[in-house]
């Protein structure tokens, strides 16, 4: 009796991982999604370090001549394109997203934009989103 029971405790919490396991590999294809939908070639380069208000310090990485970039700030591990010169983000939380922003450059060394929970869409509910460097 106790054997089936440790058995069925285990399966139930094996389920349960299995399934957390599988909403967050749901979550980063449609990040990839989201970021793959934006296919123009970069016309900019923003490797540096900025300056993003409350986002506190984010440094962006950028190799030459391609769309993609990597970064990382105030805890947030950074992935995101660069699509002609709009800037598409998404803030990863143990490899989940936890927010996506769009920027464009906004003078000679800002970006500015908006940024929302989860992926952005035509329905999110956006906040302003500025950096600096």
């Amino acid at each position: 009796m106790k054997h089936r029971r440790a058995t069925r405790t285990l399966l139930t919490a094996l389920g349960l991982l299995f399934a957390t396991a599988l909403s967050g590999q749901k979550v980063e294809r449609r990040g990839q999604a989201w970021l793959d939908a934006r296919t123009e070639p970069a016309a900019i380069s923003v490797s540096g370090v900025w300056h993003a208000g409350q986002w506190g310090l984010v440094t962006l990485k950028q190799a030459e001549g391609s769309r993609e970039l990597t970064g990382a700030g105030d805890g947030w591990d950074i992935v995101g394109v660069v699509s002609a010169t709009k800037v598409c983000l998404l803030f990863l939380n143990k490899g989940s997203v936890a927010y996506s922003a769009e920027l464009t450059p906004d003078g000679p060394d800002a970006l500015g934009g908006r940024y929302a929970d989860g992926l952005l869409t035509e329905r999110s509910r956006t906040r302003l989103m500025h950096f600096t460097k």
